[in-house]
């Protein structure tokens, strides 16, 4: 009777292990569910990582939350993706948020001359029609409306605590430090150069 109640207890302890490791795989890339190369990633504590991926068959980008389990695997927990970004744009962007967090994903054009990504605002009342003054210099001197990344190799990634107008305004800076293009939010990629109808 004891013996095949811990046979019992062992075969489900079995189901429920093969159960709670299903869709779970050792390397986080083949836990994603396209054909992909992970371009960059972040490692989020006490959860997994977020990715930058780019898509093998379409060539498109998106982003990618993988949870990781027992430690060492790793299982698709949500993306977006399918991006591309439009011909005669500096960049494309795309978000996933949850209510823990909000992930944005920057790919950038190589003719962009884009060095920094910025996401926040601290400027009010600026629409996406409007031409505006902004540096890297004032970014970098308001460190509580703004997440600045390097640009590596056309990609940057941030996470972010939720989702809000300012997290979804993007700017991009040169080399130097000069605003190249932005998207405010409710508006469209632009280069700051382009003519605006008021």
């Amino acid at each position: 009777m004891r013996k095949g109640l811990i046979i019992v207890g062992l075969c489900l302890l079995v189901i429920l292990g093969f159960g709670a490791m299903q869709g779970s795989h050792v390397n986080e890339i083949n836990a994603l569910p396209h054909d992909g190369q992970i371009v960059k990633s972040k490692e989020i504590n006490g959860y997994g990582q977020v990715v930058l991926f780019v898509d093998h068959q379409d060539h498109s980008f998106g982003i990618a939350k993988i949870e990781k389990k027992f430690g060492f695997l790793h299982r698709f927990a949500g993306s977006s993706y399918g991006r591309t970004i439009e011909q005669g744009k500096p960049f494309e962007a795309t978000g996933l948020g949850d209510p823990n967090r909000f992930i944005v994903g920057v790919v950038t054009t190589r003719d962009s001359n884009i060095k920094y990504i910025a996401v926040g605002n601290h400027l009010k009342g600026v629409s996406s029609s409007q031409s505006y003054e902004l540096s890297l210099e004032e970014v970098k001197a308001n460190p509580d409306d703004y997440q600045l990344e390097e640009v590596d190799d056309l990609y940057a990634l941030f996470v972010l605590d939720e989702y809000t107008e300012e997290n979804w305004t993007i700017r991009a800076f040169d080399q130097d430090g000069n605003i190249v293009a932005d998207k405010i939010f409710g508006g469209e990629v632009r280069y700051m150069n382009e003519e605006r109808v008021d």
